[in-house]
Order: C-alpha cells, then sequence, then structure tokens
C-alpha cells in the first residue's frame, strides 16, 4: 500500500533481482478496471519486463481493484495525484535509475499517463494503449450525454457496465475533464512515446493514438494500430494473438528506450 496523504493506494512492485541499477515502468488501468487489468494483461507485462531486467509498479485507482474507498474519490487529479505517488515510490528505490523511469496507460489511463508525463519531469517515456486523446469533454463524449445531467443534479452519477456492479462518478470528475489541455500540454513531452491502438476499437477511435503522437513535441513518437484488434486486444478472445502482438511489441520498445 501506497500513502498518498488521503487514503491508501494498493500496489504491486515488480523488481528483477539484479545488483546493477534498473529502469522501471508505472502501469495506469483504464475506467472500471484494476491494477491487474483485463485477462491479467498488466500481470502479463510486468513478467515479461522482469525477463528484460525492467521492475514495473501496478496500482489500484480510488474504487478499484482493492482500494477501500469509494469510486466516487477518483477525479483526474485524484488519479494523477495516486500515479505520482507510485513515481514517488520508485524514485525512492536506490535500484532503479532515475533516469530511466516510463509511465504506460491503458484508455483512460492512458489520459492519465499523458497528464503525469507532462507534469512530471523524470518520466523518461511514455507508452499507450487504446488512449483517448484530446482536450476538453471531447474524448468523452458519450459519458457526458449519459451520466452528466443525474451527476449535476445529485453530484454523482451512477455508472453502469456488463461485467462488474455499478460505479459511482462524481461531478467533480466531470468538471475537470472540461478544464483538462492534455493534448495541448503534450506539445512540451519530448520524450520517446509509443501509442498502440486497436483497428477494430469501437469505443475509442484508434485514430486518437495518432492524434496524441502528432501534438506532442517528441521527435521520437510511434504509433502502432493493430490489425483486427478491439480497445482490449481481443485479449478474452482464446484464439487471437492481438494481446501477445501487443505485449511484445511493448516490450521490446520499452527495452530499447530505457536500457
Amino acid at each position: 500500500m501506497l500513502d498518498n496523504g488521503e487514503y491508501q493506494v494498493p500496489a504491486i512492485f515488480s523488481t528483477p533481482e539484479i545488483e546493477q541499477a534498473y529502469p522501471a515502468i508505472i502501469l495506469l488501468h483504464g475506467t472500471a478496471s484494476h491494477k491487474n487489468e483485463v485477462g491479467d494483461l498488466y500481470v502479463r507485462l510486468a513478467q515479461m519486463l522482469l525477463a528484460k531486467n525492467i521492475a514495473s509498479i501496478r496500482i489500484d485507482f480510488a474504487g478499484t481493484g482493492d482500494s477501500q474507498v469509494d469510486y466516487s474519490k477518483y477525479t483526474l487529479e485524484s488519479a494523477v495525484r495516486d500515479a505520482g505517488v507510485a513515481l514517488d515510490y520508485l524514485k525512492k528505490q536506490p535500484q532503479i535509475a532515475q533516469n530511466r523511469i516510463a509511465v504506460l496507460g491503458f484508455s483512460q489511463g492512458g489520459l492519465i499517463a499523458q497528464m503525469l508525463a507532462t507534469k512530471e519531469s523524470d518520466i523518461a517515456a511514455l507508452v499507450t494503449w487504446s488512449s483517448v486523446a484530446g482536450n476538453g469533454k471531447g474524448p468523452f463524449k458519450t459519458v457526458f450525454d449519459d451520466y452528466y445531467l443525474a451527476a449535476k443534479r445529485d453530484g454523482v452519477a451512477e455508472l453502469t457496465f456488463e461485467w462488474r456492479t455499478p460505479l459511482k462518478l462524481s461531478l467533480d470528475w466531470f468538471k475537470q475533464v472540461e478544464l483538462q489541455a492534455s493534448l495541448s500540454d503534450l506539445n512540451e513531452f519530448t520524450k520517446p512515446i509509443l501509442a498502440v491502438a486497436g483497428e477494430a476499437d469501437r469505443l475509442v477511435n484508434p485514430l486518437s493514438s495518432l492524434k496524441l503522437i502528432q501534438a506532442s513535441g517528441s521527435d521520437d513518437a510511434q504509433v502502432v494500430i493493430l490489425k483486427g484488434a478491439n480497445h482490449i486486444f481481443n485479449v478474452l478472445s482464446p484464439d487471437a494473438k492481438q494481446d501477445e502482438t501487443l505485449l511484445k511489441t511493448t516490450v521490446q520498445w520499452l527495452q530499447e528506450k530505457l536500457h
């Protein structure tokens, strides 16, 4: 558990067993998910990174996974703060190479990763999976259309999902999304970026990943669109291989940029 000053942030820290300093990456999950991610994508990624001597830390945002607080505590600011707490933890570990800490975010976690990368100069590389990209409420138009009036009326809106119990999304989240300028701010980020998306993503337009790297200030930015992949890279389809391609692509890129 990490302490953010208000509540405890569940975290799993995975480290290679070597004596020399090694790089690390912060893994940020998406909406209504958890630190292991759908299909254990983050568990698998952490294991593959260990084999390349790269540490990782993955956390549960407020109200998800093993978090003991309600989801109404989750806002963009709280998520960036929690990601920052994970970064601070890594910076206190003597075995971590301080100039080789990256961040990866999945879906809405990709937005949080963008915001952390532009806020913290210590971030050496940015990776996004199926990430939203855009200023203001544009990337979340459907959420605003479906839930904003309820949140404005009641202070929270109850989000419903097919795969889990409902979550209470606060009016503060909506207000902060309206004001966020992550895409414009990304122009200040000049370090390596990898943006991966699924060609068949019907939740977030895969062109968002292209928009993301085009808006950045990086001369080392790459977008990968995986053919036939949905928002979660078909990880729940036993015969599909896009999730394996996603993991291999990410690990290879991180190995090149962080070692």
